[in-house]
């Protein structure tokens, strides 16, 4: 057939197909992984009924009580017949489930699991983890559990609960249970923080303090193409302040204020690293310092502490050096920014290329920088955000020991309290304060009058969304952008756009600069409070500010003081 000769069709409105075909994929996406999430369910279930079956087999007495108690438990109730119990009935289970999960918890390490290995093609350390994290869930959490057998949570947030809570001692179980059913989050991310601070808040502080101790360790782990990967283990906000340094000193680069790290004033910054280069090698570059506790041999008891004049900070003692990894060269696009001098070359046929090396050298000087110990330049640079419940930071015992205080929180994450008391007592002395709703923990509104955002309203917003607010974004709020939901009108403030804490919130960069390209829209509930986005192609998502189980508990123990 001749090109001529054919017959050419319209094609359809390609929006329109998008659109229609889109909306298709998302639904079968949907419904396939919901069903998946059912027979994840059930392979769960189907994984502790063959581990009950075993101990029966691998027992030398008779266990067929035990063993069919503990299946009745972990059983879904409306499988047995009957109709879904409530939070009352598990309560008042809660010894006897308590009992259970000890008692299946002594046979998992002795039980053989090589039958169940060989099934699903794993290793017998992977089938035990599976088996103790089946336990911790079908036995432990009656309540969290019914949510995933309902499909009111994803698989994947049940078992990250039911993974963590296998590392909690049996008696915090049915707190853990509770608290994990009334976290209400946006997504996968705020609820991990947020079983984090639950847990924060069931330990005691014995057991934070051990916890940390034993987990402070440095990891490194190298993958064939040459990248290594290093990972720090320790005390939250002693990590906090590590990044905060490097962020802060990175920064300052970027944006070539070199005064404060020490640059000579007749000398520019012209190093064109990114962020995350300089944070590396700001770290690299530092010469390990520390302290350690000794005694002379003599007998004299009293320790001496080597390395006190040599603080271990980043840059301190021997700082990294601007410039290191990006040495200027010959006939390079960006030479460590040779766009500012001219150098004449040593030999213009290009032959002494070892002179001409020289030569950019001279010109391109590298200073060595440090971490500026200014107050100002910290708090601008390299500042973190300390939470402490009042209750914590007045010091006020609410219950029979110390272990009653409700933890604080460094950027979002739980610390011991003595330990947020303490940074606190130490810290700027400006203190904001900040209303929380007893119900989920969530910050409540604070007003404001300007279209200037005052900074105690900053802080609140912060700590009220902690993420960028686009379900599925995981960017800290710590780092991102205040936008108003409605505009602020700048001709006449009072007819709408306010700044206050129900029109602004945080988004991250890319994502405020696609609601202002007007690719992304948003609006607010006014009395619920809920974030409705409007997607490409007319999808709408929901977002509501993450619970915060350490307000909760801070809400809770103010309530008993009162009544």
């Amino acid at each position: 057939m001749l090109v001529e000769d054919q017959v050419i069709t319209p094609r359809r409105n390609d929006t329109v197909a998008d659109t229609s075909d889109f909306a298709d994929c998302l639904y079968r996406l949907r419904s396939t992984h919901q069903g998946i999430d059912h027979q994840r369910m059930t392979g769960l279930g189907c994984l502790f009924d063959a581990f009950l079956a075993r101990i029966a087999s691998d027992s030398h007495e008779d266990v067929t009580i035990q063993v069919d108690a503990v299946r009745e438990l972990a059983a879904d109730p409306r499988a047995l017949g009957r109709t879904d119990r409530d939070g009352t009935d598990y309560r008042n289970e809660a010894q006897q489930r308590r009992d259970a999960y000890a008692w299946l918890v002594e046979r998992t390490s002795s039980t053989s699991l090589m039958h169940m290995a060989d099934a699903l093609d794993t290793t017998v350390k992977q089938v035990r983890s599976r088996v103790q994290t089946a336990a911790a869930g079908l036995v432990g959490l009656p309540e969290f559990t019914s949510q995933a057998r309902a499909g009111v949570i994803g698989y994947d947030r049940y078992l990250h609960g039911a993974t963590r809570a296998a590392s909690l001692e049996p008696e915090y179980l049915a707190d853990f249970d509770a608290g994990l059913a009334r976290i209400r989050v946006s997504d996968m991310t705020a609820f991990k923080r947020a079983v984090t601070q639950l847990i924060s808040t069931l330990v005691t502080r014995e057991q934070r303090t051990r916890q940390v101790r034993d987990r402070r360790t440095v990891e490194t782990y190298y993958e064939p193409h040459g990248l290594g990967i290093l990972i720090a283990r320790g005390p939250s906000h002693q990590i906090a302040l590590l990044e905060a340094r490097l962020a802060g000193m990175a920064r300052s680069v970027i944006k070539g204020l070199g005064q404060p790290l020490g640059v000579p004033e007749n000398h520019e910054i012209v190093d064109q690293r990114g962020m995350g280069e300089l944070m590396f090698d700001f770290l690299t570059g530092s010469q390990p310092a520390g302290t350690l506790t000794t005694k002379p041999v003599d007998g004299d008891s009293t320790p001496g502490r080597v390395g006190d004049s040599t603080p271990g900070r980043v840059g301190d003692s021997t700082p990294g050096r601007v410039g290191d990894s990006t040495p200027g060269r010959v006939g390079d696009s960006t030479p460590g920014g040779l766009d500012g001098c001219i150098v004449e070359a040593a030999n213009p046929a290009g032959i002494d290329v070892d002179a001409t090396a020289e030569k950019i050298a001279d010109t391109l000087a590298e200073t060595g920088v440090q971490c500026p110990v200014d107050g100002q330049w910290l708090k601008r640079q390299a500042r973190i955000t300390i939470t402490v419940p009042a209750l914590t930071l007045l010091d006020e015992n609410t219950g029979e020991d110390d272990d009653a205080r409700v933890p604080g929180m460094v950027n979002g994450h739980p610390i011991a309290p003595e330990t947020a008391r303490q940074l606190t007592g130490t810290g700027h002395s400006t203190l904001y304060r900040i209303l929380t709703d007893p119900a989920d923990g969530t910050v409540l509104d604070h007003a404001a009058e300007t279209y200037t955002i005052p900074e105690k309203m900053r802080i609140a917003l912060v700590e009220k969304w902690q993420y960028c607010t686009l379900p599925g974004c995981d960017r800290s709020a710590v780092k991102a952008e205040l936008d108003h939901i409605e505009p602020f009108n700048h001709e006449n403030p009072k007819d709408g756009g306010p700044t206050s804490m129900g029109n602004l919130h945080p988004l991250c960069r890319e994502h405020h600069q696609m609601k202002t390209d007007d690719r992304l829209r948003v609006t607010r509930h006014p009395e619920t409070g809920m974030l409705t986005w409007m997607l490409p192609g007319g999808h709408q998502l929901t977002a509501r500010p993450p619970s915060n189980p350490i307000g909760q508990a801070h809400a809770e123990q103010l309530l008993n003081l009162t009544t």
